[in-house]
């Protein structure tokens, strides 16, 4: 866990938010320089960040070869709220004329796929309420997007509100 300041690390690449869609793969982070070299990253705050469900930073470095994965929205609903998605942002190297590369892979259901929760779960415990309380500022809460409806919200009306939410 680290202890830095909490949310202005983040502003500069890519603020809180929650994967909407089921899982992402990621591999290790590249810092590449305005010619198009790779290069060692100097700056140890930069990277990728995760907020725990005590409100914790944690940052999260994956190992070259490895890939890591994390929960989505999606697969939240899914599993009626037994996996929980994970609020990250990333932080932008001191570091001048630098990028982070690195390739993500989102997986998510058919555009037309219904949101549902498994039978027998209570839609209100979708989202924890541990999660929900530790959400970082911007993200919207699940219960603000998602409706548990008959006909039920397919993905791509899921996707849509979620989008809007954010941008």
């Amino acid at each position: 866990v680290e202890s830095l300041p909490q949310d202005d690390l983040f502003s500069s690449w890519c603020g809180w938010h929650n994967d909407h869609g089921s899982l992402t793969g990621l591999t290790s982070a590249m810092y590449i320089d305005k010619d198009g070299n790779e290069v060692v990253n100097e700056d140890t705050e930069a990277g990728l960040y995760v907020r725990n469900r005590k409100s914790e930073l944690i940052k999260v470095n994956i190992p070259e070869d490895h890939i890591g994965f994390q929960i989505g929205e999606t697969a939240q609903i899914h599993s009626g709220g037994f996996l929980q998605a994970t609020p990250h942002a990333v932080r932008g190297s001191k570091m001048k004329n630098i990028s982070r590369e690195t390739f993500a892979v989102f997986m998510e259901p058919m555009w037309m796929e219904p949101m549902v929760i498994p039978t027998g779960c209570d839609p209100a415990g979708t989202q924890s309420q541990s999660a929900a309380a530790n959400l970082p500022p911007g993200v919207p809460p699940l219960a603000s997007r998602w409706r548990n409806t008959d006909p039920p919200q397919s993905f791509g009306e899921f996707t849509d509100v979620t989008l809007s939410s954010y941008y």
